[in-house]
């Protein structure tokens, strides 16, 4: 990579699922992918979010 270059960001959820602790929250697995020239990716990685939701109704 050279400065100048145009990345593409790629994100994509994996699983999704409530906390058996906390029941106002969740979790969400994605993989995510930065792509450089060409579709080739330059940076991978799977992360594991803590999120609020949304009340049912």
């Amino acid at each position: 990579m050279r400065p100048g270059d145009e990345l593409t960001l790629r994100t994509t959820v994996t699983e999704a699922r409530l906390s058996r602790s906390k029941p106002d929250r969740g979790l969400v697995r994605t993989r995510v992918e930065l792509l450089g020239a060409g579709g080739t990716a330059v940076l991978s990685m799977v992360a594991m979010n803590l999120v609020r939701t949304r009340p049912a109704g």
